[in-house]
């Protein structure tokens, strides 16, 4: 299909001519890349002579493999691959369309692969040939060389340094609206995952449907995949808040006609939120959705309700949180794929209400150990009022930010009110 005899002559032929090239070459080619049997053979005693620190010149190659260079064409031919190349200096570029030619190669065959499979409906599920295919996909996307990659993210976040030095508001991701945390965060950032953890009636929902709603009022792209609410719930309670409306009237429908433009502009704020209220899906399915949301309409911050709900294949060899731990890799790698903030809702261990200090710490996370592992910021909730009727604190909402990968800790202190969902500034 592909004729890429030339192309891997001039990629040998260049290495040959300047083997410094050689070791960056390695790291992101191998034999397997070469369709001509002799053009294998010699890459593999290029790579070889690497492997020993020795460099890769034409004598070398005569020297250490006398006994099987008539295998490959001998002295003649290596010279003549040496003579095909236009300029050493044009590798890059050489290098770059032998690796999308492998590429194309690849592709191709999965396509075939797949010809077969899709079209057997009884014996296969659709979204699971979508998210493997998918993902198979995007494994065959070329490497870069490494060396240039550092480079080019080097000299990026320079220019990101002096810009923030002109304008340190660049530094500040999605704020949320409230001081205290968004001085402790400088606000979410992209390719960030967080876990909000709480125990039930904490506010854990309230605060994610208030982050959400926040960051849809300033023209944000966000989606939120319930696994335990469904869309008409989570409706109530944006609308509770958005509108001053007690949620329980809302369920009941006693709804006051004043009220109905306010729901009308709500309304308009929530249909811009894609809510996904699937049961029983798989972190692959999630982060194949976060792509495809990503490329079609953006995608700027992403909330999951809740990690424990989502499905995950059991593996060889699997512990009690293994099967976590691999769902919270996936959420954070589709997070830096789709360049989003993602906020994954957790439960907290029943053991709390039995013992006497009740404000959760890390480790009261439901499979503690895979989530404070991968995560790169935890956020705690706690209300006293819900244990301590007669508390000097009613109303108040601690926010404790317990890990940040990236900035501080610390407690903040928000307003709750529970009749009407909302979480406000607490300035008293």
């Amino acid at each position: 299909m592909f004729d890429t005899e030339i192309i891997e002559s001039q990629v040998l032929g260049t290495l040959l001519l300047d083997p410094t090239l050689v070791r960056d070459t390695v790291t992101v080619t191998n034999a397997d890349m070469f369709m001509s049997a002799m053009h294998k053979n010699i890459f593999v005693m290029l790579q070889k002579l690497n492997d020993r620190n020795i460099e890769a010149t034409l004598n070398n190659v005569a020297i250490h493999f006398s006994n099987q260079i008539h295998k490959v064409g001998g002295i003649g031919y290596l010279s003549e691959m040496m003579g095909s190349v236009p300029s050493v200096n044009q590798f890059n570029y050489t290098l770059s369309k032998f690796l999308e030619f492998d590429a194309r190669r690849k592709f191709n065959h999965l396509l075939e692969t797949y010809k077969g499979i899709v079209s057997d409906p009884v014996e296969t599920d659709f979204e699971e040939i979508l998210n493997e295919f998918e993902q198979k996909a995007l494994a065959i996307r070329p490497k870069s060389l490494e060396k240039e990659s550092r480079i080019d993210g080097l000299v990026d976040w320079y220019e990101d340094l002096e810009l923030k030095m002109a304008d340190p508001t660049r530094a500040y991701g999605m704020m949320t609206g409230y001081t205290g945390l968004d001085a402790l965060t400088l606000g979410f950032q992209r390719a960030d995952f967080f876990v909000l953890g709480a125990r039930t009636s904490m506010g854990k929902s309230a605060v994610a449907n208030e982050l959400a709603g926040n960051a849809a009022k300033k023209g944000l792209k966000v989606a939120m995949f319930s696994l335990e609410m469904n869309k008409g719930q989570i409706y109530n309670r944006f609308v509770a808040s958005m509108c001053q409306i007690p949620l329980q009237d809302l369920r009941t429908g006693r709804v006051p006609l004043e009220k109905r433009d306010n729901i009308g502009i709500a309304m308009g704020i929530i249909s811009g939120i894609t809510i996904n209220d699937q049961r029983g899906v798989t972190a692959d399915y999630i982060a194949s959705e976060m792509r495809r949301m990503k490329r079609q309409e953006g995608l700027d911050m992403v909330i999951i309700d809740y990690l424990q709900e989502i499905m995950e294949p059991s593996e060889k060899n699997d512990n009690t949180g293994s099967a976590l731990h691999r769902v919270c890799q996936k959420i954070r790698i589709a997070a830096k794929e789709c360049d989003c903030f993602v906020l994954g809702l957790s439960q907290l261990k029943q053991d709390i209400d039995a013992r006497q200090q009740k404000r959760p710490i890390i480790s009261d996370l439901t499979g503690s150990a895979a989530i404070a592992a991968v995560a790169d910021g935890i956020i705690l909730l706690y209300r006293d009022e819900y244990y301590n009727p007669d508390t000097a604190e009613p109303g108040i909402l601690e926010v404790n930010l317990a890990k940040q990968r990236n900035g501080p800790t610390g407690l903040v202190k928000l307003k709750y009110d529970k009749v009407y969902q909302t979480i406000t500034n607490n300035y008293f």
